[in-house]
């Protein structure tokens, strides 16, 4: 925005919040409708007159909108992206950043280790089914496809996706693979929103869907695979509590899968896997963060074999490994 490294980390919180703002507002789902002046959208999403013309010029700056003769419309990225019910919206990642904000304003206190900083403001959550989508955003923005064009299942007939979130990664892979069957686990809230994905993927007769407690319950027996994606991240009791069945479910040769964002200290590939263990431990700073060194050496002592890890995308890690 500036030219300058640091100036543009620390004016990013000032056009952040302006998307966090028009976002919920429904700015851009609103005008993909037609072009309006800031009176028309205004009274449509129930802002402020005098301030929302402000707001309005800031995305204008920004590049998510574009004004001539005082009729403004969606740039052609916040068309794709944030106009509510479009393949690749992630209005829904933008609520939840914007609801845990208020967690990174404890980072000071936090590292600090202040006394009752962590207790005095309870983490923010986002509802189950908000921070599902988001997930789905997500996944839906390259990461479920990448993990498709990554793992080859293709010997594979049967899959457990433990932990499975909006499922969007199981629907990848069986789109990939056409003789993949898969049972997602996850909380029956969090499964809820899980089958209109998987409904709306055309998937209802490979895809099944089955509420477990993950870190006690069993996944199943005799499968090609297990796929843990977002799931480990916690300490090395409650991981290793979820790789262990992992393995009992698996058949002798199986294949688990685990898709994350890790860092690697001692050669960090993306800043992203760092920023995002800061992220975890500032909801939660009793967290342990798992790094990659970390999470290879209890996978191996599960005991799977022939362990890989390698970049799945800029952001994400994959990690392979067999029974």
């Amino acid at each position: 925005m500036l030219g300058n490294p640091i100036l543009d980390l620390v004016f990013a919180p000032w056009s952040t919040h302006a998307l966090f703002a028009a976002t919920r507002l429904n700015v851009f789902t609103v005008l993909a409708e037609s072009p309006m002046t800031a009176d028309e959208l205004g009274a449509r999403v129930g802002a402020d007159v005098r301030i929302f013309p402000s707001l309005l010029n800031a995305c204008v700056g920004i590049g998510f909108l574009h004004v001539k003769g005082g009729l403004y419309a969606n740039a052609r990225f916040a068309d794709v992206h944030l106009v509510e019910g479009k393949p690749f919206y992630v209005g829904d990642l933008i609520e939840v950043m914007a609801i845990e904000l208020a967690d990174w304003q404890r980072l000071y206190d936090t590292v600090r280790q202040a006394p009752g900083a962590a207790e005095e403001t309870p983490p923010a959550e986002p509802d189950p089914r908000r921070f599902t989508l988001a997930m789905n955003n997500v996944a839906m923005l390259g990461e479920a496809a990448a993990l498709a064009e990554a793992v080859d299942l293709s010997a594979c007939q049967t899959m457990a996706d433990v932990g499975c979130g909006s499922g969007m990664y199981s629907v990848a892979l069986c789109r990939r693979h056409p003789t993949l069957r898969a049972v997602l686990l996850d909380q029956e809230e969090v499964l809820d929103t899980t089958r209109e994905i998987v409904r709306l993927h055309d998937l209802e007769k490979r895809i099944d869907t089955r509420a477990a407690d993950i870190t006690c319950d069993a996944y199943g027996e005799n499968l090609d695979a297990v796929l843990l994606s977002d799931v480990l991240y916690h300490n090395e009791p409650v991981s290793r509590a979820i790789l262990r069945p992992a393995y009992d479910a698996l058949s002798p040769g199986g294949r688990l899968v685990i898709r994350g964002y890790y860092v690697n200290p001692e050669c960090p590939d993306s800043p992203f896997g760092a920023i995002f263990a800061l992220k975890l431990m500032v909801g939660d700073p009793s967290r342990e963060p798992v790094t990659l060194p970390k999470l290879l050496r209890w996978i191996e002592e599960t005991p799977f074999n022939e362990v890989k890890a390698s970049p799945l995308t800029e952001q994400s890690t994959c990690i392979t490994a067999v029974k």
